[in-house]
């Protein structure tokens, strides 16, 4: 693709922004991110193990056997503490009070700034809340009962290693029994807790990120360098990278609406160097390629990577389109797979179903273009069109003058 024809594509684009109102909240604090509550939890199931993992060598001055005993007995007493008082399941519900308060407002904003797809978020967060409300004082209750019967059993075993501290095998004996009693029911309240809370944990953290995903590409496409069109709506973005060769080209933002497929590269580049190291750089934003969606023909997953995992989207475009075929590696954790199932409800016009819808409109969204409005005639030279009107198609140009006729 040479730069007079992205010249040329360029100077074809609208000229008005599509109807999107930037947001103004301000940055929240609470709950955390979707990815910062996955690690997060994550960290707290392995943390909730801590008190499993094998004590410590004995140093070269404590060689013998009972003080080796004692030093394990007060190591695996230590690190049950924290886990008996259960704090990190508290915090988990909190997480997911923190959640559930927050997205109605979220979801309510994304509306506000124009996105109208993914329907299912009011219903989804009112189901999961309703779930929440019948569970969450069960799920309280069950907590505060283990914690008792934890603390009760933290108590003996403190105990029994205080008497422990004597040396009396008998006593050392006791204590060792304790602990594990201790570590056996330590572990039953923390599988039988995260049993009652989890599935419903993870799906409001899903949940989470779905909006946390909208927010950045409503994000992105305020900071485009090229317009949308009046009526044209985002469906969604991430960043990729659109491979030129095998392995490079620039990275950027693909961007998916009900109208077009869209490539924008954004991506900071050396503007110079010293030996061989950056020390100015900018960053270099511009349109690759734009397609209506009528004019991809096919899209897939290409190329197993490592474990079998689909590291490519490959796209290929019509003949009448202005590229015939794009190769996109997705970044960010995007997943290739999901992005060509998304293009493929967008050509069949499935996406339609997940549009958020007044109660004055219709049913069924109208075609931009009904069939009696598609011009048959160029205005200008008079020749008759044969140009095939597909989704997305704004505009057609006379093969035989170059005028270009808006739709």
């Amino acid at each position: 693709m040479t730069p007079v024809q992205k010249d040329e594509r360029a100077a074809k684009q609208p000229t008005k922004k599509a109807t999107r109102t930037k947001s103004t909240r301000p940055k929240k604090s609470v709950p955390l991110s979707a990815v910062e509550r996955m690690k997060r939890r994550e960290t707290r199931r392995q943390e909730r193990r801590a008190y499993a993992a094998a004590a410590p060598a004995v140093g070269a001055a404590a060689t013998e056997e009972v003080q080796s005993q004692l030093q394990s007995l007060s190591w695996k007493l230590e690190r049950l503490q924290q886990a008996a008082s259960l704090s990190d399941i508290y915090d988990d519900l909190a997480d997911i009070d923190a959640m559930l308060s927050t997205l109605p407002a979220e979801i309510e904003a994304l509306r506000a700034r124009g996105y109208v797809f993914r329907n299912y978020l009011e219903r989804k967060v009112e189901v999961l809340s309703q779930q929440w409300t019948e569970m969450q004082d069960r799920v309280r209750r069950e907590v505060e009962r283990r914690s008792a019967e934890l603390s009760q059993a933290l108590r003996e075993a403190e105990r029994a290693v205080q008497n422990a501290a004597s040396g009396n095998p008998a006593q050392i004996a006791r204590a060792e029994s304790a602990v594990r009693t201790l570590e056996g029911k330590v572990s039953a309240a923390q599988d039988a807790l995260e049993a009652m809370f989890d599935t419903l944990d993870r799906n409001v953290t899903q949940t989470r990120a779905q909006v946390e995903a909208i927010e950045w590409a409503l994000e992105q496409a305020d900071q485009a360098s090229f317009d949308f069109y009046p009526d044209e709506n985002l469906v969604a973005a991430c960043r990729a990278q659109f491979l030129e060769t095998k392995k490079d080209g620039p990275e950027g933002i693909l961007f998916l609406t009900d109208g077009r497929l869209i490539f924008e590269r954004k991506e900071e580049v050396a503007t110079k160097k010293i030996l061989f190291i950056t020390t100015e750089k900018k960053t270099v934003q511009e349109l690759v390629f734009q397609v209506p969606i009528g004019h991809v023909e096919e899209v897939k997953a290409s190329q197993s990577g490592f474990l079998g995992r689909k590291e490519m989207l490959e796209i290929r475009f019509a003949p009448e389109a202005d590229i015939s075929e794009a190769r996109l590696r997705l970044l960010g954790g995007a997943d290739n797979e999901e992005w060509a199932a998304l293009i493929g409800r967008v050509r069949s016009g499935d996406i339609e179903k997940e549009r958020v819808r007044t109660e004055e409109e219709e049913p069924a969204r109208a075609e931009p273009v009904a069939p009696a409005e598609v011009p048959t005639k160029c205005p200008n030279c008079g020749a008759i069109l044969t140009t095939p009107i597909v989704k997305g198609m704004r505009e057609i140009t006379c093969e035989y003058c170059g005028t270009v006729i808006r739709l």
